[in-house]
C-alpha cells in the first residue's frame, strides 16, 4: 500500500452515519503523486483538501480542487487523481443512507459530480470549513457536533437504510426483487427512492457493491480463491467473461492487467 495513504476508522456516534476517514497525506513532499485511481465504493464522500489542491479525472472530465471542503456523490466508474505537492486530503467516507438522513433527496443530481460544499443548501450552514487543517481526531469531533443534531429519519430514509445495509451484507445474495420484497414495497417504488436517495439504480448499487468485494479478493486472495475464475463464481458472477466485462467496465482494466500500486483500495484489517 502506497505510504502516503492511510485509514482511520471512526468510534462511537459517528460510526451511525461515517464509514471511515482515508487520508492522503503529501503535506511534507514537493513532488506530486500523478495518475492514481479511486475505484466507486458505493459511499458518498466529503473531501477536506488542504495545500496545493488535487487535480481530478472523471469521465474525460478534468477539475482541478483548490483547498477547501467538498461533496462527491456516488461514482460509478474510477476516477483519476493527482495529489499536489504540499497537499493534504482527508476523505471523510458517508455510508450510502447518511445523505438521506440531512435531507439530501436529490442525489442523482450529484452522481459522479463532486461540489463544494458551500454550494450546498444541506451542508453551507454547519461551518465545515473549520475542518481544514485539524487532524483526524478533532475532524471526528466537528462532526459528531455538526451532525449529530442534524439526523434525522422518516419511512422513505428507513427503508434507505435498510435495503442498503441489505445488500452490504448480503453482497452478491441479492436481487432488486428480492430486496423490494424485503422491504415490502415495490420494485418501481424502490426505483425512485434509490434515484432520489442515493443517485443511482438499486441494481447498479448492488453492482459496484458485488465489485468491490471481488475486487478485495483479487487484491487479497486467500488460499480458497487463487485462480479469476473462483473469484469470479465465489462473488455471484456467472462466468469469467462476465465478471471481466463487469471488472472493466467499473475498474477501467481487467482483472489480469490489474495492477494494485495504480490505485487507492481499502487496507484489509
Amino acid at each position: 500500500m502506497d505510504p502516503i495513504y492511510n485509514e482511520y476508522y471512526v468510534t462511537g456516534i459517528l460510526t451511525n452515519f461515517v464509514k471511515k476517514l482515508w487520508i492522503l497525506d503529501n503535506l511534507s513532499s514537493r513532488s506530486p503523486i500523478l495518475q492514481k485511481g479511486v475505484p466507486p465504493n458505493g459511499c458518498f464522500t466529503m473531501a477536506i483538501v488542504q495545500g496545493n489542491g488535487l487535480h481530478i479525472r472523471h469521465k474525460d472530465q478534468a477539475r482541478h480542487l483548490p483547498e477547501g471542503i467538498y461533496f462527491c456523490g456516488q461514482i460509478t466508474k474510477t476516477l483519476s487523481l493527482d495529489i499536489l505537492s504540499s497537499t493534504k486530503a482527508a476523505m471523510i467516507q458517508l455510508f450510502p443512507w447518511t445523505p438521506a438522513c440531512f435531507g439530501v433527496s436529490d442525489a442523482h443530481l450529484f452522481t459522479d459530480k463532486i461540489c463544494s460544499a458551500s454550494e450546498l443548501t444541506y451542508f453551507k450552514e454547519l461551518n465545515l470549513d473549520i475542518m481544514i487543517g485539524l487532524n483526524n481526531e478533532m475532524v471526528c469531533n466537528h462532526l459528531v457536533k455538526i451532525f449529530s443534531p442534524s439526523f434525522t429519519t422518516n419511512a422513505k430514509v428507513q427503508i434507505i437504510t435498510k435495503s442498503t445495509q441489505l445488500i452490504l451484507g448480503k453482497r452478491s445474495d441479492i436481487t432488486v426483487a428480492s430486496l423490494a420484497k424485503s422491504m415490502k414495497c415495490s420494485e418501481r417504488h424502490l426505483q425512485k427512492l434509490f434515484k432520489n436517495f442515493i443517485g443511482i439504480s438499486p441494481k447498479l448499487f448492488i453492482n459496484i457493491i458485488q465489485l468491490r468485494e471481488a475486487l478485495d479478493d483479487v487484491v487479497y486472495p486467500n488460499d480458497k480463491l487463487t485462480t479469476v475464475i473462483q473469484v469470479a463464481l465465489s462473488n455471484g458472477y456467472y462466468d469469467q467473461p462476465h465478471f471481466n466485462n463487469t471488472f472493466a467496465s467499473f475498474i477501467g482494466t481487467t482483472p489480469k492487467n490489474f495492477k494494485e500500486k495504480e490505485f487507492y483500495l481499502t487496507i484489509k484489517k
